[in-house]
């Protein structure tokens, strides 16, 4: 079968596009996470649309399955199985469309997010999020993909808010377009026109009901200054409490909290606060100095924002903690199995206890088996907060493995139910605990990816589970 497949996309793609040798088939089976993936019987790079919807029409023919890929930054499990296509993304990297006056831009799925943004800031304009974790890397396709929580959530909101149009192969192979660029005479404007938000279907829903191909988003105007504070608090309740005072007045573009982890370097304290603000200079320093005002009325010490600004400016996730990458991270092998998801602001004063509670119960454990907690850390959204888990394990040993991955499930298991959290990033390490808990919404799922996908074609299993769709 793998020379059969081979032969047919080369047919599509051209030989040099095409892969079976085993380390190939290995490296693009794997996202950044611990999760075990199968083989692909082979890899296929389409450079086009058309290219992606000849190689979805050849599977269905031949009832073969696809799983599809970007850059593979999440933690979370591709959930890839053997002897599957590997349909990888990144040679359709074109900006198709800059249009400044109408405040949008077209690019192909496998464009870089960073790389996008840079040629926008020639005229002074940016995609109106930052994007997420993996900026650098992470493309805009698979980052839509997936609803990455972006940099900026607390003022802009999510990756999927600011989607105004999406071209997606479907699981048959037809191409559709969504919003107003559905209608050939309109330009790609407006999502929500021309009946139900189709374009929603598909963001967040990790291309089991179709391939995206092209995304078409906002922008917005740089804006003319940005600021930056820093804060610790004695008791995780008051950060809390703060950054809650912050969202209710729109004080801050972005609010980020660390409650666990490593303590940001020559600092003292229970919670940490990082507070950037961006916005024109006479508005961005009254929303600073409100920031100010909340954080000191809720027992915060203002403290060096130096880290504040290298985390932003340098997108590195260490300083967050006032350190370099290296100090932070190199010291050992590592991997880690992420639980991360949306509590409401008061909620996460329950959600932050219990892992504080799980982490003291087990502390004979973690010393056994070599396990670090990297950060119980908070991007606060627009009217709550998303907070991540990141346990590490020592890759080298088989049993802290095991017990890395059974710890994900016992933390997903508790804040799914007791803390209250709804994951955002799924993926096939974290989904078999929270989406049968969805009841009907659920079996709504497996009945839209069912009938869409009839000859279960792509990524068999993820999200749904496997077995009978109907």
């Amino acid at each position: 079968m793998r020379h059969d497949a081979k032969r047919a996309l080369a047919a599509i793609v051209g030989d040099e596009h095409v892969s079976d040798r085993m380390a190939d088939r290995i490296c693009y089976s794997q996202d950044c996470g611990p999760d075990k993936a199968g083989i692909p019987a082979v890899v296929v790079r389409p450079k086009s649309t058309e290219e992606v919807s000849a190689i979805v029409q050849w599977a269905n023919e031949h009832h073969h399955s696809i799983y599809t890929r970007g850059r593979a930054t999440t933690f979370l499990g591709s959930g890839v199985k053997d002897d599957v296509i590997m349909l990888e993304t990144t040679r359709m990297d074109r900006i198709e469309t800059v249009d400044l006056d109408a405040g949008y831009v077209t690019a192909q799925c496998g464009a870089i997010w960073h790389g996008i943004d840079a040629v926008l800031h020639r005229d002074g304009w940016e995609l109106a999020v930052p994007g997420g974790g993996g900026l650098f890397s992470c493309t805009i396709g698979g980052t839509v993909a997936v609803n990455a929580i972006p940099h900026g959530a607390t003022e802009y909101g999510m990756t999927g808010d600011h989607v105004l149009s999406l071209e997606v192969v479907l699981p048959t192979g037809e191409v559709i377009k969504t919003g107003s660029a559905a209608n050939p005479s309109s330009a790609p404007i407006e999502r929500g026109s021309n009946g139900p938000d189709l374009t929603g279907i598909f963001i967040g829903a990790y291309g089991i009901l179709g391939i995206i191909t092209s995304v078409t988003y906002r922008l917005r105007r740089i804006p003319e200054v940005e600021l930056f504070r820093f804060y610790a608090f004695d008791d995780y309740h008051d950060a809390i409490d703060a950054a809650g005072g912050i969202q209710a007045q729109a004080a801050s573009t972005f609010v980020v909290a660390l409650f666990g982890g490593p303590k940001p370097a020559g600092e003292t304290g229970d919670a940490f606060l990082h507070i950037i603000v961006r916005d024109r200079v006479v508005a961005a320093e009254a929303r600073i100095r409100e920031a100010e005002a909340i954080c000191a009325s809720h027992h915060g010490r203002s403290r060096s924002a130096e880290g504040t600004r290298r985390y932003w400016e340098d997108h590195m996730y260490s300083w967050l903690r006032n350190t370099a990458p290296g100090p932070y991270y190199s010291d050992r092998p590592y991997f880690c199995p992420e639980v991360a998801g949306f509590v409401s602001t008061n909620q996460l004063k329950h959600a932050v206890a219990i892992f504080r509670e799980m982490k003291a119960e087990r502390e004979e454990e973690f010393a056994h088996y070599g396990i670090r907690v990297k950060g119980l850390d908070t991007y606060f959204a627009r009217n709550g907060a998303y907070l991540w888990i990141d346990t590490l394990y020592d890759e080298r040993r088989e049993d802290a493995y095991q017990y890395g991955l059974k710890l994900r499930g016992d933390i997903a298991e508790r804040m799914f139910t007791e803390g209250g959290m709804s994951p955002g990033g799924l993926g096939a390490g974290v989904a078999p605990y929270i989406m049968p808990k969805l009841g009907e919404t659920y079996a709504f799922l497996r009945r839209l990816k069912a009938s869409m996908d009839p000859n279960g074609v792509l990524n068999p299993g993820l999200l749904v589970g496997e077995g009978d769709l109907k």
